[in-house]
C-alpha cells in the first residue's frame, strides 16, 4: 500500500501549477501542488492521525474512583493552595516562554502584557498558548503515577486543586474571557487566523475530558488516553507552527 501511494505521489509530482499574481492565469511550474497530489498527501496525513487515535482507544478498562469536593471539607487549605498554584503555573508559563524568546513582560491589571513586542506568528502562538500548555502538563502529573499510567485512586486535595484550576481557567476562557483582547484565546486566534470560538472550543475538549477524569466514576480508559493524545498533538502543532 505504501509503495502504491509513493508511486502515485511520484507520478503527480511533476504536475504542479503556478498562479501569476498579476493575471491570475495558471501555468505549468513548481510552486503549487497539483490537486491530486494534495488529496493524496492529506489522505496519508489524516490516516496516520486516525491510526494513532485508534491505537490509543483500544483499551476499555475503567477507573472507579472520582474525587469529590466532600473530600476537601477537612482540608480546604491544601485544595486552595493547589488551586492558586495551578493559576501561578499558568502565568509562569507565559513568562518563561516570552522571556526565552527575548520579549519584555509586564502587567496590566491581572493580565500579562508584552510591551513593544513584535511577534512572529509562531512566537505569538507559543507565548499565548504557554499557560494552557503548562496547566495541561500539571494535570497529567497529578492524574498519572510515576510510570505514566492513569491513577486508579483520586488525587490528594492539593492535586485536585491544581486540576480544578485548569478546569476553571478553561471554563473562564470558554464563556467569559474568549474575546478579551489581551487574553490567551484572542492571542492564539490572532496568531493563527482561526476564530476565537474555534480556539476556545479546541481548548475546551481536554478541559472537558479532564473534568471527567477528576470527578467521574468508572471513567473509561480511553478518556485519559484521548486527553493526552489531544494535548500532545496540540503542543506539537504549536511548536512546529
Amino acid at each position: 500500500m505504501k509503495q502504491l501511494v509513493r508511486l502515485c505521489l511520484q507520478a503527480v509530482k511533476p504536475l504542479v501549477i503556478r498562479r501569476r499574481p498579476e493575471s491570475g492565469i495558471l501555468r505549468v511550474g513548481q510552486e503549487t501542488a497539483h490537486p491530486l497530489r494534495q488529496i493524496l498527501e492529506a489522505t496519508i496525513r489524516y490516516f496516520r492521525y486516525a491510526m494513532l487515535l485508534s491505537a490509543s482507544l483500544l483499551s476499555t478498562n475503567a477507573y472507579c474512583a472520582g474525587w469529590s469536593f466532600d473530600d476537601a471539607r477537612s482540608d480546604w487549605g491544601r485544595f486552595s493552595l493547589g488551586f492558586v498554584s495551578g493559576i501561578a503555573g499558568h502565568e509562569l508559563g507565559h513568562y518563561m516562554v516570552a522571556a526565552s524568546r527575548g520579549y519584555k513582560v509586564g502587567h496590566d491589571g491581572f493580565s500579562i502584557v508584552y510591551p513593544e513586542a513584535t511577534f512572529t506568528a509562531s512566537g505569538h502562538l507559543q507565548v499565548a498558548s504557554a499557560g494552557f500548555q503548562i496547566q495541561w502538563l500539571l494535570t497529567e502529573l497529578v492524574l498519572r503515577d510515576g510510570n505514566g499510567r492513569e491513577m486508579k485512586v483520586p488525587p490528594g486535595n492539593f492535586g485536585a486543586g491544581v486540576v480544578c484550576s485548569h478546569i476553571g481557567i478553561t471554563l473562564a476562557y470558554l464563556v467569559y474571557l474568549k474575546d478579551h483582547k489581551q487574553g490567551d484565546v484572542a492571542g492564539m486566534a490572532q496568531a493563527t487566523g482561526y476564530s476565537n470560538d474555534r480556539i476556545a472550543l479546541a481548548l475546551a475538549v481536554p478541559g472537558a475530558l479532564d473534568t471527567w477524569r477528576l470527578f467521574g466514576n468508572r471513567v473509561p480508559e480511553w478518556v485519559p488516553q484521548l486527553s493526552l493524545l489531544g494535548k500532545g498533538l496540540g503542543m506539537a502543532w504549536v511548536w512546529t507552527y
